[in-house]
């Protein structure tokens, strides 16, 4: 279609109206309404071309009869003043010379650049003129149906008319907007000029493994329900098999109802469909879809012209698909390079040529602390710390000459910080100007790491000199490039010497194939170890044991390994060898019998003493379990077995009986010893000691010591009835004597013998006939001085006395002394109302008794000095203190008291 700078056709549009019957054609909505764009048809019907109409001056508006201008102008100026449009009929002069009769429709539109032009249709009237003027000169009948048909072919012409406003409409629609708004309106348009009921989209869906229907947009005419949204699932392309086929070969379907086969056939009158027109639209060649038209009140037969009408709207509806699909594509693409830019852990940045910056990414602004509205102010030099400026200018201009290299530059930060970055810059030229593309990576941690290198190959250095072996380094020539300082100083090499020698030089013959052998693994292997003597260089042979690892660096291959003197563990298996070989002869020659077992409790071996001791020989024993031989079956349960995780860690032994092969009990000695290593058991020891003739000798010594008992209980029982007559022939005396002084001496001597019949008396009942506990019968001795010496005052007696064991050599004289402490508290120490206490403690530390005896009495005369006291009680507690080799003190403190210190004789008396 020919056209001006100021008009363009959609392609659409120009292929629609290339070859039809309608001119169409656009003018300047001015004054004398310069034609603008003119539709090809225009040479066949009226004989010029588009170009005669747009380079001539009233090239179009000439032509018209001179009776008819008048008239058609002031339609168009109507339509430019009030808008809307307009129809008029005229006469216009051919290129033939003839005039023919036009039919012209015009409407002022706005364009998309907001001006406002005229469009308008004309097509060739001449025929139905000239039947009208034949009608009315009262032609025959023949003449009125020719009327009547070229009336049907204008009413089809208008509808054809119609439909292309129709597409013009929706193109434009389409191609200012990619939205569903957009999309409806054109179908809203389609409805309206088709009046069909319903008009909908469709694209295919796919989802694994089917083919979907997937309906878009639906639009229907008024008082019609929308189907779509009503539908109870989502049809597969497998469910209507026919309608697939025929659009997946971009075939159109048109049909009433009862023409498709089943299943498409029921389906569509579940929707209440009479008839259907369905138009299937490509996107590059490749079916995407469909738009159809439906009737749901009527059936409906579609002319050729309407479905090739449609059929453009099906190539605008793609259009428009495709153009969403590129711009969704671009709106895509642009978030995700924004999306990588932000999320880029480094710096971007577009300079312009003044450095100021264009564009940049969020770690730009993470990094350095400043906003965007901040950095909209600034350039490079201001992120960059003063101190590299010179560098970064001279990056700059090395990369405008394309030899950049990327150069480390700190930013400053907003608060101060600086922060290492590697930077690297390219010039890039958008819409011909000049754009300076450069990248920050933050290689702070890098700076670190080189830091932590270095201290690594530091503490590498020193850890292969503070290996307690040698370290060697070399290759599969043999030659070698690491090795520790003890490696020098064991092998007694140089390090000029180490440049010089291979690994057979430390070796000897007899070495050297071995090691070889070993060398070679590693390279092949990737590691191996052996044990060898190393030569010094002095030659002495030092066992060593050695380790090789494969180690790759630049393509080139290593063993590194490690070396350690063997001289102290080969003299100590020497000493091994010889323990074992001592600890196999004590096994076997042993005097008590020995049976190894396994973790299961299998017999492993048994010694010369378990088979002469139980009559069972090795071989008979070997492998099975050692206690369905020689364990009564009645205890078998009970006997300890492997793997004796309880007698890990403390012994066990016990008597017992064992059978042996008569099948004769015998008595023997049980000790179980377990073996673990590293917390499993690997082996057990059982060992046994026939201790049947000691038990015979325990049996005959248990019968003489019974009858000791016996005759000892017996002495205990005579003394103490031999006391008890001394101590009723005292009471006798003292009845029989008026004087009060030998009464009183009568009643002590009478006192002490009780005490020690009361001794003899606690050993006599006592299950220990050698010893005696002190709270036991210092207890009773306290009660019996109480109820023997009565007293008018009330006396407490507080004890605190713990069980201690005394023979009876330490038990008399010890219950003695406190007999004559505590009667001497009882008789001397009250004379008021007070609360009187006597207090006794005795305890043992350390095998000693510590014994302290004290009354809250008036305490000791002020002139009585105990050490040199002559009186009898003194006298005789000094001499029971001299019998205990004790240590003793009196004194006075809140009255009187005495302190005893003596150790225990841990000897038990027989007598």
């Amino acid at each position: 279609m020919q056209e001006n700078s100021g008009f363009r056709f959609s392609k659409g549009i120009e292929a629609l109206f290339s070859s039809g019957t309608v001119i169409l054609f656009t003018c300047a909505a001015t004054s004398d309404f310069p034609i603008l764009s003119v539709s090809q048809n225009s040479k066949k019907i009226l004989g010029f071309t588009p170009s005669y109409f747009i380079e001539h001056e009233n090239g179009w508006s000439g032509r018209i009869h001179p009776d008819d201008k008048e008239e058609v102008f002031d339609q168009f100026s109507k339509v430019i003043e009030e808008g809307g449009g307009a129809i008029n009929e005229y006469r216009f002069k051919t290129k033939r010379g003839d005039y023919i009769w036009l039919r012209d429709e015009i409407k002022v539109i706005e364009n998309e650049d907001g001006d406002e032009l005229i469009y308008g249709s004309s097509i060739d009237i001449t025929g139905r003129k000239k039947a009208e003027i034949t009608l009315k000169e009262n032609k025959t009948e023949e003449l009125k149906q020719e009327i009547a048909r070229r009336t049907q072919a204008e009413e089809e012409l208008q509808k054809r008319l119609a439909y292309e406003k129709v597409i013009s409409k929706c193109s434009k629609l389409l191609l200012k907007s990619n939205s569903t708004e957009a999309l409806k309106k054109s179908l809203e348009l389609l409805q309206e000029v088709t009046e069909t009921d319903r008009v909908f989209i469709y694209k295919n869906k796919e989802i694994e493994p089917d083919l979907y229907l997937d309906p878009v947009l639906e639009v229907t005419k008024t008082g019609v329900e929308p189907i779509v949204d009503q539908l109870d699932r989502k049809f597969k392309y497998s469910d209507v098999p026919w309608l697939y086929k025929r659009l997946s070969s971009l075939q159109k379907v048109h049909a009433q109802i009862d023409e498709l086969p089943e299943p498409e056939r029921s389906i569509l009158q579940d929707q209440q469909v009479q008839s259907i027109l369905i138009v299937p639209f490509t996107i590059e060649d490749e079916w995407k879809g469909y738009v159809g038209f439906a009737d749901t009140r009527k059936k409906r037969k579609w002319d050729d012209e309407e479905i090739s009408l449609l059929e453009t709207t099906s190539r605008l509806i793609a259009a428009f698909e495709k153009r969403k699909i590129i711009e969704e594509s671009l709106v895509e693409q642009r978030n995700y390079t924004n999306t990588i830019l932000n999320n880029l852990p480094s710096i971007y940045l577009l300079l312009d040529e003044d450095l100021e910056f264009v564009q940049w990414n969020d770690s730009a602004e993470q990094y350095s602390g400043f906003g965007g509205d901040e950095l909209k102010t600034k350039t490079v030099f201001d992120l960059i710390k003063p101190g590299h400026h010179d560098l970064l200018k001279e990056a700059v201009d090395q990369a405008r000459e394309q030899q950049g290299r990327g150069t480390e530059l700190d930013i400053r930060t907003k608060s101060g910080e600086t922060i290492p970055f590697f930077w690297h810059g390219y010039f890039i030229e958008l819409d011909n100007e000049q754009y300076f593309l450069c990248v920050g990576i933050d290689i702070t941690q890098q700076k670190e790491t080189e830091v932590e290198l270095r201290h690594e190959k530091r503490f590498n250095e020193a850890l292969l000199e503070s290996l307690p072996g040698i370290f060697y380094m070399f290759d599969e020539e043999g030659e070698f490039h690491r090795w520790n300082q003890n490696f020098l100083d064991q092998i007694g090499y140089s390090e000029e010497d180490m440049q010089q020698v291979t690994p057979d030089d430390f070796l000897g013959e007899e070495e050297l194939g071995v090691a070889q052998r070993a060398i070679e693994r590693v390279f092949e292997d990737g590691h191996s170890e052996v044990e060898t003597k190393l030569k010094t260089k002095n030659g002495k042979k030092v066992p060593y044991y050695l380790t090789g690892k494969l180690f790759e660096r630049d393509g080139n291959n290593y063993l590194i390994g490690v070396g350690h003197d063997m001289s102290e563990q080969v003299k100590a298996r020497e000493k091994l060898r010889k323990s074992e070989k001592l600890f196999r002869n004590l096994f076997l020659n042993a005097p008590a019998g020995i049976v190894m077992v396994g973790p299961e409790n299998e017999v492993l071996d048994v010694n010369r003493s378990f088979e002469n001791m139980f009559g069972f020989n090795k071989e008979e024993l070997k492998g099975k379990d050692v206690d369905e031989f020689i364990v009564p079956e009645e205890e078998r349960e009970e006997v300890p077995r492997m793997p004796l995780k309880k007698y890990a860690s403390e012994s066990f032994h016990r008597e017992a009986k064992r059978l042996n092969k008569d099948g004769d009990l015998i008595d023997v000695f049980i000790a179980v010893i377990p073996v673990y290593i590293d917390d499993e058991p690997i082996a057990g020891f059982g060992m046994y000691i026939d201790i049947t003739e000691e038990k015979q000798y325990e049996k005959e010594i248990s019968s003489s010591l019974k009858e000791k008992k016996v005759m000892l209980k017996e002495i205990h029982h005579r003394v103490k009835n031999n006391l008890a007559i001394v101590s009723g022939l005292l009471q006798l005396q003292m009845y029989e004597t008026d004087n009060p002084l030998l009464r009183d001496t009568l009643e002590e001597s009478e006192r002490r013998i009780q005490t020690m019949a009361l001794i003899h008396e606690q050993l006599y009942s006592s299950e220990s006939l050698g010893s005696i506990s002190c709270d036991t019968y210092i207890g009773d001795l306290v009660e019996t001085i109480r109820n023997t010496i009565g007293s008018n005052r009330e006396v407490d007696v507080t004890t605190d006395i713990e069980s201690i064991e005394l023979n009876i050599e330490q038990a008399v004289p010890f219950a003695l002394l406190v007999n004559e402490v505590v009667t001497n508290s009882f008789k001397h120490a009250f004379d008021g109302d007070r609360d009187n206490v006597i207090t006794i403690r005795i305890t043992e530390e350390k095998g000693q008794v510590h014994a302290r005896l004290s009354d809250n009495g008036k305490g000791l005369p002020d002139d009585l000095d105990p050490e040199m006291s002559d009186t009898l009680g003194m006298s005789l507690i000094d001499n029971f203190a001299q019998q205990l080799e004790a240590k003793w003190e009196m004194g006075s403190d809140n009255g009187t008291y005495i302190k005893l210190q003596f150790n225990i004789n841990a000897e038990k008396s027989s007598a």
